[in-house]
């Protein structure tokens, strides 16, 4: 009795990746996060992975007038650590609390030149 071949998981995501971006337009930074979260073994029309996307675009685009460091200093408040997944997450709850007009410059200082007398 001949064994009956079946398509891998690989094949199948791949072909479903091939069907979906056929049926719909995407953005050249859409189909890169697509392409990820296919190898990543999901299934192409999961769509979780624009809807992470469409956050993180929001969340740029409210954070888009911040210097590098107020940016780094919201990240570090807003990320959280899930116990369940074992995995971090950004905190939106705690991203709504901060006021992002109000935030810390972190200007540098400038350090006096101190004249040496040699």
């Amino acid at each position: 009795m001949k064994k009956k071949k079946t398509k891998s998981k690989y094949r199948i995501r791949k072909n479903e990746l091939r069907k979906f971006e056929k049926e719909n337009k995407l953005t050249k930074k859409e189909k890169e996060r697509l392409h990820w979260w296919v190898d990543a073994g999901h299934s192409a029309y999961d769509l979780r992975w624009l809807y992470e996307l469409r956050e993180e675009e929001e969340l740029d685009e409210l954070l888009s007038g911040l210097t590098d460091k107020q940016k780094d200093y919201v990240y570090s408040y807003c990320m959280n650590w899930n116990p369940f997944v074992d995995e971090p997450y950004f905190d939106y709850e705690r991203f709504e609390e901060l006021d992002l007009k109000n935030l810390p410059t972190f200007e540098e200082e400038e350090e006096p030149e101190i004249d040496l007398p040699f």
